[in-house]
């Protein structure tokens, strides 16, 4: 089973409310087609949160320059 991703509130880390989240236009879920019947499923960018930020730190969960988890955004490289 899939760990949930822990959400880092981008309001106490940058002090600005992260943006609508591109992939699901803010609503937290998808659509998607499966043979003749639309799905919904949570967002995989967002994690169903409907906001994301790409964290200011790091580009991809670790510190640039000593290779730990990044600990703005707890190795997740977003914030919500």
């Amino acid at each position: 089973m899939f760990a949930t991703p822990v959400i880092i509130d981008a309001t106490t880390v940058t002090g600005a409310h992260a943006p609508e989240c591109d992939e699901c236009e803010g609503s937290g879920t998808v659509t998607y087609l499966h043979g003749p019947y639309e799905r919904t499923r949570e967002c995989d960018t967002c994690h169903g949160t409907g906001r994301y930020m790409p964290c200011p730190a790091c580009d991809d969960g670790t510190s640039p320059g000593t290779g730990d988890t990044c600990p703005i955004c707890e190795g997740f490289a977003a914030l919500t």
